[in-house]
């Protein structure tokens, strides 16, 4: 899951543009920049600068949620109070 990814990237390297998030994941730029804008849109991220990007707490934190799997090795649902 590329969105996934993407938000992995800004943990890791925070302060990162869409042109250096692009070339980290291998997809479009553009494709990259809208994936950001909804990304903001939900709180997951934001912009200290023009065009710089870092992950919120509740990126993190919905990050987290999306990397744990339970003991069958599947994905499970998380109920979030902040949506």
């Amino acid at each position: 899951m590329v969105p996934k990814e993407v938000l992995r990237v800004i943990r890791d390297e925070p302060r990162l543009t869409p042109i250096e998030i692009a070339e980290r994941v291998k997809r479009d730029v553009g494709w990259i920049r809208n994936v950001l804008v909804t990304m903001r849109e939900l709180q997951l991220v934001e912009s200290p600068a023009r065009g710089v990007y870092i992950i919120t707490k509740q990126g993190e934190y919905v990050l987290e949620q999306m990397e744990v799997e339970d003991t069958n090795g599947s994905r499970r649902t998380i109920e979030t109070d902040w949506g």
